[in-house]
């Protein structure tokens, strides 16, 4: 589907912009575990609180994943290109800058370094100094998503708090939150599904830290 995609959107472009020619793929299968049953209370033991700082060396380092994102779209549209008998121009722009996949790992990345997570009171919280997450665990609920809004739903999954949207018109996305086989880390796994281009995941493993992250007046996202 993503070449049937870009093939048509090629026929109606003399002039390519690069960025609004991968969204053409869009429309492509997509993968999640939306149809996982995800519990509204933590197994016995199953304790995420506390705070957290990453560990940059342990952790996916989210510039590669975007410059091979990058390495990506810029295959893809040199192939719709030639497929249509056109010599690839060069691109206009950063193939990226309007990927609804891209966007959602810079945005992870743009959270920070510090993380608190409490789970107390029907609730989990992921704070970040300046945003603030809040869920219901076994809740579904609408939300802003990539490409407009998508259906959210969290809980636990073993031992593992996993929040899941799946998007009206952008990727679906899975996070997961869980401690390391040692419990001494804290694992941040984030999977974006197909879409404009193929599967991304991000690997984020945090420490436990006494340090206080940089506050600034909270908000959802």
């Amino acid at each position: 589907m993503l070449r049937e995609g870009l093939d048509k959107g090629y026929a109606k472009m003399p002039i390519v912009r690069a960025g609004a020619i991968l969204l053409l793929a869009a429309g492509a299968a997509l993968g999640g575990c939306g149809g996982t049953s995800l519990k509204p209370d933590a197994p016995q033991g199953a304790n995420l609180a506390g705070s957290w700082k990453l560990d940059h060396s342990a952790s996916d380092d989210p510039q590669k994943i975007l410059d091979r994102m990058r390495t990506e779209a810029n295959h893809i549209i040199s192939r719709q290109l030639q497929a249509q008998g056109q010599s690839p121009p060069a691109f206009h722009g950063d193939p990226l800058r309007r990927s609804p996949m891209a966007h959602i790992v810079e945005a992870a990345a743009a959270r920070g370094d510090y993380l608190t997570i409490r789970q107390d009171g029907g609730e989990f919280v992921l704070d970040y100094g300046t945003t603030r997450r809040t869920f219901t665990p076994g809740e579904h609920s609408v939300v802003s998503a990539e490409g407009g809004v998508g259906d959210q739903t969290s809980g636990w999954k073993g031992r593992e708090y996993v929040i899941v949207i799946r998007g009206q018109a952008g990727p679906d996305v899975t996070e997961s939150y869980g401690l390391s086989d040692d419990g001494k880390h804290l694992v941040q796994k984030l999977h974006i599904g197909e879409a404009e281009l193929p599967p991304v995941n991000l690997t984020r493993v945090y420490d436990p830290t006494n340090e206080t992250a940089p506050r600034q007046l909270p908000n959802s996202d």
